[in-house]
């Protein structure tokens, strides 16, 4: 993967494709306002598409990556999950495909013109091993048909080319702050649409759009469940999606972001007149946790929050962060129990997971689904089908695969159900290996760098204790966050090793070298 100053020189001969790009987009922009003016939903399945491939060519013609990834992620955050709901067709999903892999051809085109070589990052025989692994799975004999394989191998490698451009692309440390930036934000954004959401009813919320409606009332849900619960007064309260596809989004967005949050917060002066916006984003998006309904993104925020903590106190600098993170904490409570007290104070699923009971409800709720995986690994060592569960479990494509029924209500179930014993050792491997590195970042020397580092740490990490109640390596957001950190973690990691990142001496040889 090239760096963006080397693929600027390397063709020049594209740039006129640039203004190309650049009219189409304008073109498919003013399309969609035109039809947005006769008809909402034409502007929809009409404009949008045009408006997206406008969108798609400039990101393949731009050398740009770090603007052209921003847009990917702002479109993953605030746009991907809203239109397959509105629209109710699964395959708008198919639009952060058409984006993401725009910006990979592109550089795949700049790095063959280029004819320099490139450093293979960290990871990179694991993260093959792992595609190769998933395109083997199609040639499982229990999958129906090879259609229906490859159809479902998506989920699982549709967002790897995210670690070779977060490897490539964020190569700063401003960029890797402002990737959090942009998290907090659209963190943010799904705080607000999750509270307007919470407020309505389970016919209101439907009346969005087909998708809406289906999973309110759970007709395109795999369980039949609808995106409901009942308080004690039999009120049926809806579980708000917010802008993403399924209901707690917001809340994880969120959960993602806090760390990051805190990490911009104990930057130095470079970033301290943004507080007052990074105090209202922070604000937001806890707003959206607690609007989201999602115990899991509850618990994972509070993990992510303690790890990054614990990542960043290194040194009495460390205590820093620890205070600016009470201030903000009790500020942000006292904002949503005084602006907010319906959130604060009406009917919500938050009390099983209390301090004292949360490892209890973890427990009971995930018993019967975690006994299963000695049952898994003896009965299906090679999977039981890929496309039996996950986003790809409901795709009639090719057939139906035999393993539809099982139980992939965790992310170990999960993997053994789609690849088998070398999946889950693949993805623990690939897991354990980042987190091992991105530890040993918080030996970054730079403060505003190894806090940035630690917050995308302390999210991985959550997001791996949360396998227990659910998948999180096939779903959006957490699988493009997962392999974009990797992807991040892998290269100040080989900087490090490289002695091209000042780092701090350990403690104890620090002492004998100055005695």
């Amino acid at each position: 993967m090239p760096t963006v100053t080397a693929s600027r020189r390397a063709i020049p001969a594209m740039l006129p494709s640039v203004a190309v790009g650049s009219v189409v987009g304008a073109v498919g922009a003013a399309l969609l306002a035109v039809l947005a003016l006769r008809s909402p939903t034409t502007a929809i399945h009409v404009g949008a598409p045009a408006v997206l491939v406008g969108i798609a060519g400039w990101m393949f013609f731009s050398a740009r990556y770090e603007r052209t990834l921003a847009v990917l992620l702002l479109y993953l955050g605030l746009f991907d999950g809203f239109l397959k709901l509105k629209t109710g067709a699964t395959l708008a999903t198919l639009g952060r495909d058409v984006l993401l892999y725009a910006i990979a051809a592109g550089a795949t085109v700049r790095l063959v013109l280029i004819r320099r070589p490139v450093r293979i990052p960290p990871l990179t025989l694991g993260v093959i091993f792992w595609v190769v692994l998933c395109l083997a799975q199609v040639l499982n004999p229990v999958v129906p048909s090879i259609a229906h394989g490859l159809a479902s191998v998506r989920q699982h490698i549709e967002f790897v080319p995210l670690f070779f451009l977060g490897y490539a692309v964020m190569r700063s440390e401003r960029r890797v702050m402002g990737l959090l930036a942009l998290l907090l934000f659209a963190a943010a954004a799904n705080g607000v649409v999750s509270l307007v959401q919470s407020h309505l009813t389970p016919a209101q919320l439907a009346a969005w759009g087909p998708g809406y409606a289906k999973e309110v009332f759970g007709t395109g849900s795999l369980t039949g469940g609808g995106r409901t619960f009942v308080d004690a007064a039999g009120v049926s309260i809806v579980r708000p999606p917010a802008l993403g596809s399924d209901f707690g989004f917001g809340g994880i967005v969120a959960a993602m972001a806090l760390p990051g949050a805190l990490a911009l917060a104990a930057a130095p002066s470079r970033f301290r007149r943004y507080m007052p916006l990074l105090g209202i984003g922070l604000l937001l998006a806890v707003v959206g946790l607690a609007t989201s309904q999602a115990r899991t993104a509850v618990v994972a925020a509070v993990i992510a929050v303690i790890a990054f903590l614990l990542l960043t106190v290194t040194s009495r600098r460390g205590l820093v962060t620890i205070v600016v993170a009470a201030i903000l904490t009790v500020a942000t409570y006292a904002g949503v129990t005084t602006l907010f007290g319906t959130v604060a104070s009406g009917p919500n699923r938050y009390g099983s997971i209390a301090p004292t009971t949360v490892i209890s409800t973890t427990i009971s709720d995930r018993q019967a689904t975690l006994s299963l995986i000695p049952t898994y690994l003896i009965d299906y060592p090679l999977g039981a089908g890929i496309g039996s569960a996950g986003p790809a479990g409901g795709s009639a494509v090719g057939g139906q695969a035999d393993g539809a029924g099982l139980n992939a209500e965790s992310e170990p179930n999960f993997l053994l159900i789609e690849l088998g014993i070398p999946g889950l050792v693949a993805m623990l491997a690939l897991t354990f290996c980042a987190l091992k590195m991105g530890i040993a970042l918080r030996r970054v020397a730079e403060r505003r760098l190894q806090y940035a580092l630690a917050a995308l740490t302390a999210v991985l990490l959550a997001l791996c204790c949360i396998w227990v109640v659910g998948a999180t390596t096939a779903n959006s957001p957490t699988s493009p966050f997962i392999w974009l950190s990797f992807g991040i973690i892998a290269y100040w990691y080989s900087e490090m090793r490289a002695g091209r990142v000042a780092v701090r001496p350990r403690r104890i040889r620090a002492t004998l070298t100055t005695r």
